[in-house]
């Protein structure tokens, strides 16, 4: 079984080392083996060695409709100019890795960015932002999510993926509070 189908608007709240940019990786591996147009947003390039693996069947050809904007820390003018990009490109998916810190506040200029384009794409392709979860301190939840409340407010809806305890490469995939069971390998994930 594939990944579960993404919304028109998701969150990937990620916990650390459970793969969150291979998953976004691997959703917009099957939209360009569709045909489609990809737009991907990050502070840095997704590590090579991963890529590559991911990527090995894609032909160039496809390849060449992965449109990659790395804008280091200034994710907001990253975002800005995926919005300017996506009127010529009309893209079947864009991807922000990474839209926030992994400390502190979410950025209000990324925020902003995000309502921005999430009005202009008005639902056209689906938009995919990765972000890292961190404890709860207080002890209410296990998790908290960075940004989660204002981003919801634009319509997103945020997933959790998390490491399965009985298991290094098995992976949850928490949508709507039902959990997905993931296998992580060199291919991505795959369905238990």
């Amino acid at each position: 079984m594939t990944l579960p189908n993404l919304s028109t608007l998701t969150h990937l709240a990620v916990a650390e080392g459970c793969g969150g940019t291979t998953m976004a990786l691997q959703y917009t591996r099957d939209i360009l083996l569709d045909g489609g147009r990809a737009i991907w947003i990050c502070e840095r390039a997704p590590d090579p060695t991963r890529f590559t693996q991911l990527f090995e069947g894609v032909n160039v050809t496809l390849l060449s409709k992965l449109h990659l904007l790395t804008c280091g820390e200034n994710i907001s003018n990253g975002i800005d100019d995926a919005r300017k990009l996506s009127d010529r490109l009309l893209p079947q998916i864009i991807v922000i890795d990474d839209w926030t810190p992994r400390t502190g506040h979410a950025d209000v200029l990324a925020i902003d960015a995000i309502e921005k384009l999430q009005k202009s794409i008005n639902g056209k392709c689906p938009i995919l932002l990765t972000s890292s979860l961190y404890g709860d301190a207080s002890g209410k939840n296990q998790w908290k999510v960075r940004g989660e409340n204002k981003i919801s407010k634009f319509g997103f809806q945020t997933w959790l993926l998390t490491i399965k305890q009985s298991g290094l490469q098995k992976r949850i995939l928490t949508i709507n509070e039902i959990n997905h069971e993931f296998l992580l390998n060199d291919e991505g994930f795959t369905k238990i």
